[in-house]
C-alpha cells in the first residue's frame, strides 16, 4: 500500500528507465526495468512505482514513453505525478513526431529537385527510417543499424547532427558488431523459411525495443494535462527549470554535446 509521505526538504530525484544513461549527482536515483549496472535500482516500470506519494523533487525519463501504448503511457505519467512532491518537476524526453515530419518533407522536396543526388537520397532514406524503423522493425537494430554501418562520412555527419551524443555512442558499436549483425541477418533469412518466424517476431515485438506510439508537443501535452500537471512547457536539451540541470549530464555531456537535440523535451510541475 502506498503511503502519503510527508514532504522532506532533502533533495531527491529519480531517473526512470535510465538504461545506460546514469546521473551520478548527489540526490539522484537511477532505476530501470532490467538494469545491467549495480548502481541502478531494479523496478517494474509497468506496475505501480515502489515509492511513496510526494517522494521526489524531480522525475526524469528519456526515450521511454514511446515504448508504451498511449493508455499505458498515461498510467505511467499518473505514477510520475503521484511520486512527485508538490511543486516538483517532471521532465520527459521522447522522439519528436513534428520534427521528424518536417525533416521528412524537407528531404522529400530536396530529392524531387535533385533526384540524381546520392547524398540527398541518403538523407531522405535516413529520415524515413528515423520515423518508421523503430515502429516496424522485427529484429534488434532494425534497418537503422545496417544503414549507419554503410554510411559515408557525410552521411554520418547528417545522422550525428540529428542524434547528437546518442549517435556518437552508437557509431562504434555498429562498427564493432558489424560481423555479428551480418550473422544475425543470415540467421533471420533461415528463420524466414521456418515456422518459428512468427513466434520469434511476436516475441521480439513484445520485448520492449520497438516503439508503440509517437508524440508531438500537442499529444504529450494532452497526456500531461490529463494527469493534472501544471506549467507544461516545451524546453530543450540544455534548458530546464531544474536547478543546476547541466550538472546532471543527462541531456548533454561535459563538453556540452547534446543528446538527441531533435527530440521533444517537455517539462511540467505538480
Amino acid at each position: 500500500m502506498v503511503k502519503n509521505k510527508k514532504t522532506s526538504n532533502e533533495f531527491r530525484a529519480i531517473n526512470l528507465a535510465c538504461g545506460g544513461k546514469l546521473c551520478l549527482k548527489g540526490g539522484w536515483i537511477n532505476a530501470d526495468h532490467s538494469p545491467d549496472n549495480k548502481q541502478v535500482k531494479k523496478i517494474n516500470l509497468l506496475n505501480q512505482l515502489p515509492f511513496d506519494n510526494n517522494s521526489f523533487d524531480v522525475v526524469y525519463h528519456s526515450q521511454f514513453i514511446e515504448h508504451l501504448t498511449p493508455n499505458v503511457g498515461l498510467k505511467f505519467l499518473h505514477e510520475c505525478y503521484r511520486i512527485l512532491k508538490p511543486g516538483g518537476i517532471l521532465r520527459v524526453v521522447t522522439p519528436d513526431l513534428e520534427n521528424q515530419a518536417i525533416e521528412y518533407l524537407k528531404q522529400l522536396q530536396e530529392l524531387k529537385c535533385k533526384p540524381d543526388s546520392k547524398y540527398t537520397r541518403s538523407k531522405y532514406n535516413w529520415i524515413r527510417l528515423e520515423m518508421l524503423d523503430q515502429l516496424t522493425r522485427n529484429i534488434t537494430g532494425g534497418e537503422m543499424v545496417a544503414f549507419i554501418n554503410q554510411s559515408s562520412s557525410d552521411e554520418k555527419a547528417y545522422i550525428l547532427e540529428r542524434l547528437g551524443r546518442s549517435g556518437i555512442n552508437m557509431l562504434p558499436k555498429v562498427s564493432e558488431n558489424s560481423r555479428l549483425n551480418s550473422l544475425r541477418r543470415r540467421v533471420n533469412q533461415v528463420i524466414d523459411r521456418l515456422t518459428l518466424k512468427n513466434y520469434l517476431v511476436g516475441k521480439f515485438r513484445t520485448s520492449g525495443e520497438v516503439h508503440l506510439t509517437m508524440y508531438d508537443e500537442y499529444l504529450l501535452g494532452d497526456l500531461l494535462i490529463k494527469c493534472d500537471f501544471q506549467d507544461i512547457n516545451r524546453v530543450s536539451a540544455d534548458l530546464s527549470s531544474i536547478k543546476n540541470w547541466s550538472e546532471t549530464l543527462l541531456d548533454s555531456d561535459e563538453v556540452a554535446q547534446l543528446d538527441c537535440p531533435t527530440s521533444l523535451f517537455m517539462e511540467a510541475r505538480k
